[in-house]
């Protein structure tokens, strides 16, 4: 067994507000094919946001506790409540804003997304 702390750190970038982000360590898979995977967990303060942004790699943002609003490429505000997440797409512009306090975990990989049955597609 091995513990360690979390690196911790506020994000002030593109005009964001009462964001801090706890790092959780890069995966790496494929001997041949590599496909980088970074782990985030969010922390937003009711009243921030994460600024407008592009999309790197696919992203995944997995609300898990608080409700955000979010918006994709100016399409207009839709509600983010726990226990639902949103895929975006390399290039996708994107902005999160927390209603209540949240907690979310950041996803970012160059890997393909396994969506099964049991994910219910609300959009």
């Amino acid at each position: 067994m091995e513990i360690y702390l979390t690196p911790r750190y506020e994000v002030e970038a593109w005009g964001s507000a009462g964001v801090v982000m706890d790092v959780m360590p890069a995966l790496d898979q494929g001997l041949t094919v590599r496909t980088r995977t970074r782990i985030h967990i969010a922390h937003i303060a009711a009243g921030g946001t994460l600024g407008e942004h592009p999309a790197t790699r696919r992203q995944i943002f997995a609300v898990v506790q608080g409700l955000a609003h979010i918006d994709t490429d100016g399409e207009g505000k839709r509600e983010l409540p726990a226990g639902s997440l949103v895929i975006w797409e390399p290039g996708e512009r994107h902005q999160t804003w927390a209603i209540e306090d949240v907690i979310a975990v950041v996803i970012e990989t160059d890997a393909s997304v396994d969506l099964p049955d049991h994910f219910e597609r609300v959009v």
